[in-house]
């Protein structure tokens, strides 16, 4: 009796257990490794650009050696189309393969595009499950997509990985695509994206970023106003900033290794008011002056630059987001939100027409924590050194 139980259940066993039902050979599905979108100015027509994986020549670097001749990696597909849908349509075509874009680390949007709204992008890719929101969304500064996608990035594997690092070790940029999405939903706060341009001598290079209001690019911020707005976004800054004394005509470079910022808001006469207490500690990285830093006396005055140089680069940074672009990209209105609730409710309408001139404060306080291995520099002789 036993003997006859056991065996009917491993053969209803059998019937149940039928395996992965939707599984999918790699040879069948085309990866996705990037994404680029355009539109183009002189016709209006959308342009896509996508790289996609050869699976048996990953890991073999941007392109791989075989029978002699050299072998890309990744298989290029272009198409065109009068809208989003129809174009992604008409390059879904040209595979053999189901297309598999969850391995995406990186989806290009060209300048001109994200001028002119992204909403309906944003919307295509919010409705496919298949589409990681960990995906970084990047804008291609002043040019289009493809071009800066087409640039050759050899130190890495592939192009999107060379991208994705240096967003996550550099500019620390929160770019993800879940991050614009919250952004442009939440109350009080404007999204931003980490920004590419082609440097001088034909390489990729992310030195600032995108600005939007909703769904639509407005403008940038560069350099230190770009670390200043990370660091007001809770990530850790990536700069340097130059520092002098009076009476020197050369300068140190400090490297910004910490910002941290404490946020308060206050009601008066009905508007808000921000005192921002932002503390700075960063190391020397360059003296091109004469001067002893290891004389405590000019490491007060070297403080006292560094200070000055931050409140600076703050100061221009809430100029621009205030005057030039007046978008709230540091989310001071999520500050009056979080806090002040019912007041929020009354004043959301107004925030557009009330946030470029709103009062901000800022308290900052900066030293200068490593000095390096030496004082002056060891090139210069005892009498050259200046007190």
């Amino acid at each position: 009796m036993k003997a006859k139980l056991l065996l009917t259940t491993c053969v209803l066993s059998l019937v149940t257990l039928t395996g992965c039902w939707d599984r999918k050979e790699i040879n069948d599905i085309a990866i996705l490794q990037l994404t680029a979108f355009d539109q183009m100015p002189e016709t209006g027509k959308y342009r896509g650009y996508v790289q996609i994986a050869i699976p048996k020549s990953i890991g073999a670097g941007q392109l791989t050696t075989s029978g002699g001749t050299q072998q890309k990696t990744y298989m290029p597909l272009m198409d065109y189309g009068d809208n989003i849908a129809s174009m992604t349509l008409r390059m879904e075509r040209k595979l053999s393969r189901d297309e598999l874009p969850s391995h995406r680390r990186i989806f290009i949007v060209g300048d001109y595009l994200a001028r002119h709204d992204l909403s309906s992008l944003l919307d295509m890719i919010s409705r496919d499950p298949k589409n990681r929101l960990r995906t970084y969304i990047v804008i291609a500064r002043d040019t289009d997509a493809k071009s800066l996608v087409e640039t050759e990035y050899p130190l890495e594997a592939t192009k999107e990985e060379a991208l994705r690092e240096i967003i996550v070790r550099k500019m620390r940029a929160p770019s993800m695509l879940r991050d614009f999405y919250v952004s442009s939903a939440a109350a009080g706060i404007e999204p931003v994206a980490a920004a590419f341009s082609k440097s001088e001598d034909g390489k990729i290079q992310m030195d600032s970023l995108a600005l939007f209001k909703k769904t639509s690019l407005v403008g940038y911020v560069s350099d230190m106003q770009a670390v200043a707005l990370i660091t007001l976004l809770g990530k850790k800054p990536f700069g340097n900033v130059n520092v002098t004394i009076p009476g020197q005509t050369n300068h140190l470079s400090v490297r910004v290794t910490k910002i941290h910022i404490a946020r308060q808001v206050r009601i008066v006469n009905e508007q808000p008011q921000f005192t921002l207490a932002i503390k700075a500690s960063g190391n020397i990285v360059d003296n091109r002056t004469a001067l002893d830093t290891s004389d405590p006396a000019i490491m007060e005055k070297l403080n006292v630059s560094f200070q000055e140089q931050i409140t600076e680069v703050f100061q221009k940074l809430f100029h621009t987001l205030q005057k030039t672009y007046q978008t709230d990209s540091a989310g001071l209105g999520q500050t009056v939100y979080r806090k002040y609730p019912k007041v929020w409710k009354q004043i959301e309408k107004k925030w557009p027409t009330l946030y470029p001139d709103v009062d901000i404060q800022m308290n900052v306080s900066a030293n200068i924590d490593d000095m390096g291995v030496q004082g002056a520099p060891y090139y210069l002789e005892e009498d050259e050194v200046s007190d």
